[in-house]
């Protein structure tokens, strides 16, 4: 009786241990992958530019009453602007005299900007000299982030002509996205310049606000896209 428990013993301790010693033996599956890069570019649609102004001040006030007298005096040169000082720094001319220098920054539409000059020159007067100092049409965060998801939605497309293509190559074989890895967002020179070096060309001397109104960004997307699909015996 004894030894038909031991047996009975050993014979359970046997069938256990079985499956652990044959899965060690199991080989890991093989997938076959196929890796290409897409590209996608479009333009990014800038309805405004990036206009800087310099005001040159004369006087003795405080920072606190000078940044009055800086807003009142760019007030009238652009309708609705919302002029944001982003320097006020003081000054001593030869003579010991305060002066101030201030930086304003508003983003305006283009059909403001043909005679934003003349409005300068005409916001000045003695003890205060207003002028353009640049004009930048960089996009803004949301218009670059739009043309992103853009840009993001033509390379899906080409992903999905892609797959098609690879599983109609491959009858029997179901590809699928193992994984879509977006590059950075790059700008495109436009015929032959970048748009910093056209606007220095178009006005090496002349305030930047009468310099190449409509500019525009092109940017381009590259993605890394793998396809995968188990591989058959």
């Amino acid at each position: 009786m004894r030894r038909s428990l031991v047996s009975l013993a050993l014979a359970s301790l046997l069938v256990t241990a079985g499956p652990a010693v044959s899965a060690q033996n199991v080989a890991s599956p093989v997938t076959d992958t196929v890796t290409l890069t897409l590209s996608a570019e479009e333009w990014v649609k800038t309805e405004t530019a990036l206009v800087t102004l310099v005001v040159d001040l004369a006087g003795n006030g405080n920072s606190g009453t000078v940044r009055n007298d800086v807003l009142k005096a760019v007030a009238g040169i652009a309708d609705r602007a919302d002029w944001r000082i982003i320097a006020l720094n003081p000054q001593s001319d030869s003579a010991g005299l305060e002066r101030w220098q201030a930086l304003l920054q508003a983003r305006l539409p283009e059909n403001q900007l043909a005679s934003l000059g003349d409005r300068a020159k005409k916001a000045s007067k003695p003890g205060q000299q207003v002028r353009v100092d640049n004009m930048a049409f960089d996009p803004t965060l949301a218009e670059t982030e739009a043309t992103r998801a853009i840009l993001r939605d033509k390379i899906y497309t080409q992903v999905n002509a892609e797959l098609k293509r690879l599983n109609d190559a491959f009858p029997g074989r179901t590809y699928r996205v193992g994984m879509i890895q977006f590059g950075d967002v790059n700008s495109i020179s436009v015929s032959g310049y970048r748009k910093s070096e056209m606007m220095v060309a178009a006005a090496p001397s002349a305030p930047m606000a009468d310099a190449l109104p409509g500019v525009q960004d092109k940017l381009e997307m590259n993605a890394r896209i793998t396809f995968s699909v188990f591989a058959t015996p």
